[in-house]
């Protein structure tokens, strides 16, 4: 086998397990074992020990995976879109995205606060931060839609509007469909900065 292909298969197996632990998280919360995982993929066990020492670097790797593609396609926004309308679209993005892995996500929470984890340079948080929400939200203030505030103040009332147990509630218990529940949550969120909806 070549190297090429063997790092392919290698990426499609990992991907398989992160799939499977994404299911076996909402169907289970955290009960289950990293042979329960192998079952439910029909890997060996052997195989995801080598992926993963433990279920903690998995629920990591869970995590890293659905924030950096989430990171990635709001970024991609910034190239087609500016101001209230790239503030639309990526809460559009946010809400769809937490939508597939929302209830899972739940289960893996940091118990640490968004702010907390800016001010102590969690990567994950501080590259949504630097990449899509401070870029936004200066842009919403460049362009007089929002008074001049601290960036940071605001985007935690983004994060936490925009919380997927939030997502969650509107769309499932309350039967929104996600463009409207999303779009609720950007008046809020637009109402809470100050801006004139």
């Amino acid at each position: 086998m070549t190297p090429k292909r063997e790092r392919s298969d290698r990426a499609r197996t990992r991907d398989l397990l992160l799939d499977v632990m994404g299911r076996l998280l909402e169907e289970k919360g955290l009960d289950f074992s990293l042979p329960d995982l192998a079952r439910e993929s029909g890997v060996a066990t052997a195989t995801v020990y080598r992926h993963f020492d433990n279920l903690g670097d998995l629920r990591e790797e869970f995590y890293r995976r659905h924030v950096t593609g989430l990171v990635e396609s709001m970024r991609d926004l910034a190239e087609h879109h500016r101001g209230r309308r790239l503030v639309h679209e990526i809460c559009r993005a946010w809400g769809v995205s937490c939508l597939r892995w929302a209830r899972a996500a739940t289960y893996i929470r940091s118990a640490e606060g968004f702010a907390e984890r800016l001010a102590r340079d969690d990567e994950f948080v501080s590259g949504l931060y630097d990449q899509v929400l401070h870029p936004a939200i200066q842009g919403l203030i460049d362009d007089g839609i929002i008074p001049d505030q601290d960036p940071g103040y605001a985007a935690l009332m983004w994060i936490t509007l925009f919380d997927e147990r939030v997502i969650i509630d509107l769309t499932t218990v309350l039967g929104m469909p996600i463009d409207r529940a999303t779009d609720s949550l950007e008046r809020s969120l637009l109402g809470s900065l100050g801006a004139s909806i």
